[in-house]
């Protein structure tokens, strides 16, 4: 794992969430994972990210909320649009250097695990459209 190995605590989510990657992506490498409760933010930019993220939200909020909204660019006109993404129980491939938010929601907590790498070691260009298949 390319968590901290040293750090004795949330060691079974630690290894959950290496488990959860090894099935997604097994040569994912990430410098670290956000685990938030009830997250809310304006939309941001994460300038620090050296390539795309994993998301995943998971609870018992009510579904039609709560998706991950990433906004992109058109390639061929260069117009701004916005993805929609559905992570309720379910991982999304995102690029969190285009402004992004989470879209509100009702009925119970929402946790989030993201999967992020702010390290060199392997960077990739930004992708235009905001979200990767």
């Amino acid at each position: 794992t390319n968590a901290a190995s040293k750090d004795i605590h949330y060691t079974d989510l630690r290894q959950a969430c290496r488990g959860l990657m090894d099935w997604v992506d097994v040569d994912y490498y990430y410098s670290g994972i956000a685990v938030t409760k009830n997250f809310v933010a304006s939309p941001h930019i994460d300038d620090r990210d050296q390539t795309f993220q994993y998301a995943i939200s998971l609870g018992d909020f009510a579904a039609g909320g709560g998706q991950l909204c990433v906004e992109g660019i058109n390639t061929e006109d260069g117009s701004d649009f916005v993805n929609v993404v559905e992570t309720r129980n379910r991982i999304a491939r995102v690029d969190g250097r285009h402004p992004h938010w989470v879209r509100t929601w009702s009925g119970g907590d929402r946790y989030s695990l993201i999967f992020y790498d702010t390290s060199d070691r392997k960077p990739t260009p930004v992708v235009p459209n905001g979200v990767l298949p």
